[in-house]
């Protein structure tokens, strides 16, 4: 990356030409300090060639830093071209038009400067929206509710759930847990170890317990909910979570008597999720 970095960098007209004005008028200032160099440490080529080295590469950043300061237009690097193309972006976040409007604008103006300043040899970038899939349109007022919740469960190894129609989902939240269901209010909040429950449809439920995570709640009746892990209840073992449960307790006891606040809460967090898988089989027997 940073090869390619300082390739396109130092191959551009505008630094080349930059670069060489700065070399010719220090020059004379660098040709000191290296004979200076000579003469505080004779005959040690590499000590020499190391420090001179480190000058060059100072050299160059400071260039470098000079340059895209004093220089609005032409090819930059790419750090320098996204922030300058974001900033557009950024003055537009206080508009109180419509989001969807806002982010097709915000995108369109950001390519359109991505393109007055980019190298032909860099891509534009991609955008989170190109990876989603296409929502449908907000219910309008007055429509009626849908009769069932349109889910997705997504894990980073799997998806167990994909736009799949249920009755209710139960969400382990950290402000509390709550159902969802279709109409509900369009909500986002962080889960907390504890069981997701996803009842199909009468007289049919599941239960995942989760790790942590965010659940999301859109207003046309369908919810997302990502967790960082999450498995079956009847997989947990209760040998396994009680061995547990009463190892990170003693961790807990002894950390907290011994002064050492990161293992006390290492271990509180232990203690949670072990109690709370040890809830969650409780309740499923």
């Amino acid at each position: 990356f940073f090869s390619s970095f300082f390739h396109d960098f130092l191959s551009h007209g505008k630094v080349k030409s930059f670069l060489v004005q700065e070399r010719v008028s220090e020059s004379r200032s660098r040709r000191q300090w290296s004979s200076s160099l000579e003469v505080q440490s004779p005959g040690h080529d590499a000590k020499r060639e190391e420090l001179v080295c480190l000058a060059t590469m100072a050299f160059l950043l400071r260039a470098a830093v000079s340059q895209l300061s004093r220089t609005t237009s032409g090819a930059q690097p790419a750090a320098a071209l996204r922030c300058m193309a974001a900033a557009p972006f950024a003055q537009r976040m206080g508009s109180v038009r419509g989001i969807a409007d806002e982010a097709k604008d915000t995108k369109e103006e950001f390519l359109a400067k991505w393109n007055e300043v980019a190298p032909s040899t860099l891509d534009p970038p991609s955008f989170a929206s190109e990876f989603l899939e296409k929502s449908a349109d907000p219910p309008a007022d007055g429509a009626p509710v849908p009769s069932k919740l349109t889910f997705s469960f997504y894990l980073p190894h799997e998806k167990p759930y994909s736009s799949a129609e249920v009755d209710m989902v139960l969400v382990p939240a950290i402000t509390g847990d709550f159902g969802v269901m279709p109409g509900h209010v369009p909500t986002a909040a962080q889960l907390r170890p504890g069981v997701l429950t996803v009842q199909e449809d009468e007289g049919t439920s599941k239960k995942f317990f989760v790790s942590s995570g965010f659940a999301f709640v859109h207003s046309d009746s369908t919810a997302d909910v990502c967790a960082v892990e999450a498995f079956p209840v009847e997989d947990l073992d209760a040998a396994t979570v009680e061995a547990g449960l009463a190892d990170y307790t003693a961790k807990l006891a002894s950390a907290t008597s011994g002064g050492d606040d990161y293992e006390a809460a290492a271990a509180q967090i232990g203690v949670e999720v072990y109690s709370a898988m040890n809830a969650a089989i409780t309740d499923n027997k």
